[in-house]
């Protein structure tokens, strides 16, 4: 059983060990999966008893939500600190979906396979965690639509799309596929869908009024 350590509080010990069994449990689904992941595999990989990690957790999916709530807080916070110097609603557009296809290629991502396994709850809990990384691409959509630079029929629609293509690119990333050739076949398509080109480049439709946005 861990030890509270000298100067820490109970508070500061729970997080802490929280943090801990989190890690294991990210390093043990991307080594054996779903199906290989266990409360005593991750008791194993957090070099904790199983009495310990029931404390925290009830099983594996409860971790599985948990984990992915820090990953999703973790990604917002980098998505803020890449595109809070970026005035142009198409640089941060970019920047996201720049970032949400690196995201895929990382070292824990959660693909379809794995998805597939999950109980049906989980699984809605977990995709439901996703609606704060959706609420970014609105925002955004919103602001180019209103600065003119972005032609949608509904904003809130254009958000659940863009994310929509590119999840189909998840498990190839995963796997070790090229990302940075994807970006580049992937932004100027979601730029295009937006009626936007890549910045730098002219807008096509110098005319355009507030009310050819919709």
């Amino acid at each position: 059983m861990p030890i509270l350590k000298a100067g820490h509080t109970v508070a500061e010990h729970k997080t802490a060990t929280r943090t801990r069994i989190l890690a294991a449990f990210a390093e043990v689904l991307a080594r054996d999966g779903w199906d290989g992941t266990s409360i005593k595999a991750v008791a194993v990989q957090a070099g904790l008893t199983r009495t310990v990690l029931y404390n925290y957790f009830a099983d594996k999916s409860q971790m599985l939500l948990a984990w992915s709530a820090l990953e999703i807080e973790r990604f917002l916070a980098r998505i803020d600190q890449e595109t809070v110097s970026l005035d142009d609603p198409r640089q941060k557009l970019e920047a996201v979906v720049e970032l949400v296809l690196r995201e895929f290629a990382g070292p824990y991502p959660v693909t379809p396979p794995v998805l597939s396994l999950i109980p049906n709850q989980t699984k809605l809990e977990f995709t439901s965690q996703l609606n704060e990384l959706e609420d970014v691409v609105f925002r955004i959509l919103t602001e180019g639509e209103e600065a003119g630079v972005f032609r949608l029929v509904d904003a809130r629609s254009a958000s659940r799309c863009i994310l929509g293509c590119l999840d189909p690119h998840r498990q190839a990333l995963a796997e070790g596929g090229p990302v940075d050739e994807v970006i580049a076949q992937v932004v100027p398509f979601v730029m295009g869908a937006v009626g936007a080109g890549p910045t730098g480049v002219p807008d096509p439709h110098p005319e355009a009024s507030a009310a050819d946005c919709g």
